[in-house]
């Protein structure tokens, strides 16, 4: 301590007053933190020193250092209010736990660098640091009330991953009306709609060959009701004519029900839901042409 090693001494003095605690250790402990400006471990050390002093000089000595210190001492509170006080809290000074019965209490402390901490089950944590001056200093820290901890929600299961390679996703259950993927009833719409256009194609070129073959006919025989060289001819033409406007007849309506067929199988045959009617679609061509439709609930 003379040589101005005070924090070497002051643990020798520590060290020395464990292995034999005595009233004249305490005081010289008391020194060299008086020293050091660790005003309030001084007076602590001071304090000590009476509670076994027994030689009347070293308690004077002792006495006097207490009254001289105290007025110079500096004050730490931690203040817990009402609304702050959790089940499990715990309130920490520098790392180390304060005990309750010092919260809301100005504790005599040293100059120095402190900081504040508390945790409860459920809560965030919260730290604070403040400073204290080695003299005559009031620090008051307010624990405020502890924020409860988010809730991690679990995320939601995986969707359908896309087929390796890439790709799409395949459609789902639900698929807007008058859309969504082709499915085996709209690619079958799609080849009926092909096929009716196709045949009232043929039909038209088959209504042109009769047209043709009846103005024939007539430019053979203008008049019907006299005899004609060509009258033959001219009736092979008109029988011509009926085959050739019978053909176009069934070409048209095949071509209109295979049409309507492919529209009807379009808008009812996108993905099918759990349950839902049936639809079913085929021409019909003979002594009378259209379509029947059977839908089965």
């Amino acid at each position: 301590m003379a040589a101005g090693k005070l924090p070497e001494a002051c643990d020798a003095f520590e060290a020395s007053n464990r292995i034999e605690p005595r009233a004249g250790t305490l005081i010289r402990l008391g020194e060299c933190r008086e020293q050091n400006q660790q005003l309030a471990s001084a007076w602590s050390a001071y304090k000590d020193a009476l509670t076994r002093v027994k030689d009347p000089r070293k308690k004077e000595i002792a006495v006097a250092k207490v009254a001289s210190i105290e007025p110079r001492l500096s004050y730490l509170t931690v203040s817990v209010a009402d609304e702050a006080r959790i089940d499990g809290l715990s309130i920490t000074r520098n790392d180390k736990p304060l005990d309750p019965g010092l919260w809301n209490r100005a504790i005599p402390v040293d100059g120095g660098t402190y900081t504040v901490g508390g945790s409860a089950p459920g809560h965030e944590q919260w730290r604070t640091t403040v400073e204290v001056p080695p003299e005559g200093g009031k620090v008051a820290v307010e624990v405020p009330k502890f924020k409860e901890m988010i809730k991690l929600v679990e995320p939601p299961p995986e969707g359908p991953k896309p087929p390796p390679g890439g790709g799409a996703i395949g459609p789902t259950a639900e698929t807007p009306p008058g859309g969504g993927a082709f499915t085996g009833k709209r690619k079958l719409a799609l080849g009926l709609g092909g096929a009716g256009l196709v045949s009232i194609g043929v039909g038209a070129i088959f209504g042109s060959k009769a047209s043709s073959s009846e103005n024939d006919a007539f430019a053979l025989c203008p008049d019907p009701n006299m005899g004609c060289a060509k009258a033959a001819e001219a009736n092979k033409l008109i029988q011509d004519g009926k085959s050739q406007a019978m053909i176009a007849n069934i070409s048209y309506g095949v071509g209109a029900a295979a049409i309507i067929g492919g529209a009807v199988l379009w808008f009812t045959g996108g993905p099918e839901k759990a349950s839902g009617p049936r639809v079913s679609i085929r021409p019909r061509i003979g002594s009378s042409t259209g379509i029947d439709v059977r839908v089965r609930f």
